[in-house]
């Protein structure tokens, strides 16, 4: 039987006559009653900074944190967890319900000392997530977690000033079927939040910001429970374009935002369907003007094939725009659709503040932020955009902690509560 309902939905009709005009899909992917019931196995791997800014709460904090994970997985679950600084240590390998106690030890043992070296984690993951040589039962989902407080070191203790090659490890891992969470750990002012959001994204994954030590636990334990809901590794979504049609761009914005790469052209790869909830895509597109005399009609735009395992033959859709020729008919919005678009532009800013150095360009960001908070009806959002543009224009430079807050805020816009 199938395992989802697809659904599509328009932010607006397309007016008669018209210039071109921009249009947001959404795509949504809602799990069949029965999906709950084929959640996969999964293997969870926990790489620890334990360098020296770690010693004190902190660690004592990730400790409590890892042990209420290990003690919140399932008889099919798996977890290995490694500590790093100058180098990798395996404290935990696989460990399934039986070895509790003996994991537990070992995470309590953890001491602080030495440097930050991502690179050693990230190749940790590669070697102990490798896929299942069992012959029979489903793949493990496998979910990788770093949690660092500070920026990434290399051998010799400096901070990386070129961080591209271990994106593109985050890259390789998402390709070989490998989901990378980075999580802050203290205040944003001592790690480099667009590294780990880039990171996370690459990795198709989720970053988190555990601002205080105590945060960390309620995070680990809700990331757990998302991984432990999963019920598909990967899906590819296919589109084909109509004639004077340009796809613009995409997005995931449920269960959690994260924006979206083509893998070919117009094909991009879904990871990690969760079956507790909706899976929704956000698709911009750019349709040519239409003619003055054009007849009120469906317009199509997009067709569009998604394929994966455990979807039998694939599904299979056809987007098509209502076109008007009546001025109030085509300013009728849907709402639901509008408010995923203007959260997925408040992502957008959020992302380009992180990157940006030109502090001329971070108040237009903010500005814009702003401007879509207030449509979007988030008042305590604009607020917080309002504050940063008021610190930008005192010193001249944002808060880390306050714009990696408000990234974080921003990207929870679509959890369903």
């Amino acid at each position: 039987c199938p395992m989802f309902d697809l659904s599509l939905d328009w932010d607006r009709p397309n007016r008669i006559p018209s210039v071109e005009s921009t249009h947001t899909l959404r795509l949504r992917l809602q799990p069949q009653s029965n999906a709950q019931q084929r959640t996969l196995p999964l293997h969870l791997a926990i790489a620890l900074d334990t360098s020296g800014s770690m010693e004190g709460q902190k660690l004592d904090q990730a400790k409590i944190a890892c042990r209420t994970v290990l003690e919140q997985l399932r008889d099919q679950d798996t977890l290995s967890l490694a500590s790093f600084s100058d180098r990798v240590q395996t404290q935990v390998d696989a460990c399934r319900g039986a070895e509790r106690s003996v994991a537990g030890g070992a995470i309590e043992s953890l001491q602080a000392g030495g440097t930050t070296r991502v690179d050693l984690a990230l190749e940790w993951f590669q070697q102990r997530l490798l896929p299942s040589t069992t012959p029979t039962g489903p793949q493990p989902a496998r979910i990788a977690i770093l949690i660092t407080d500070g920026h990434p070191t290399n051998n010799q203790g400096r901070i990386l000033g070129d961080t591209a090659p271990l994106v593109q490890l985050a890259r390789t891992l998402a390709e070989s079927g490998i989901l990378l969470c980075a999580v802050g750990l203290g205040n944003a002012e001592n790690f480099n939040t667009e590294f780990l959001v880039s990171l996370s994204d690459t990795g198709s994954g989720e970053f988190l910001y555990a601002d205080t030590p105590n945060s960390l636990t309620p995070q680990l334990t809700a990331r757990l429970a998302a991984s432990q809901s999963l019920i598909l590794d990967q899906l590819t979504l296919k589109l084909e374009a109509a004639a004077g049609v340009n796809v613009r761009g995409f997005c995931q914005y449920r269960p959690q935002f994260l924006p979206l790469e083509e893998t070919k052209h117009l094909e991009i790869a879904l990871r990690g369907i969760r079956g507790n909830g909706p899976t929704d895509i956000l698709i911009e597109v750019q349709v040519g003007a239409l003619p003055l005399g054009q007849q009120p009609s469906q317009q199509p735009i997009l067709s569009l094939d998604l394929q994966g395992q455990g979807l039998g033959s694939g599904l299979q859709h056809y987007a098509t725009l209502h076109c008007t020729s009546s001025y109030s008919e085509a300013q009728q919005q849907n709402n639901e659709v509008n408010q995923d678009r203007l959260g997925w532009l408040m992502n957008r800013y959020t992302v380009d503040m992180a990157r940006t150095q030109d502090p001329n360009r971070t108040g237009e960001l903010l500005l814009n932020y702003q401007d879509a908070a207030m449509k979007s009806v988030q008042a305590d959002l604009a607020n917080q955009a309002a504050q940063q543009l008021a610190d930008l224009q005192a010193n001249g430079q944002l808060n880390p902690h306050g714009t990696t807050g408000l990234l974080s805020q921003t990207r929870k816009l679509g959890e369903t509560p």
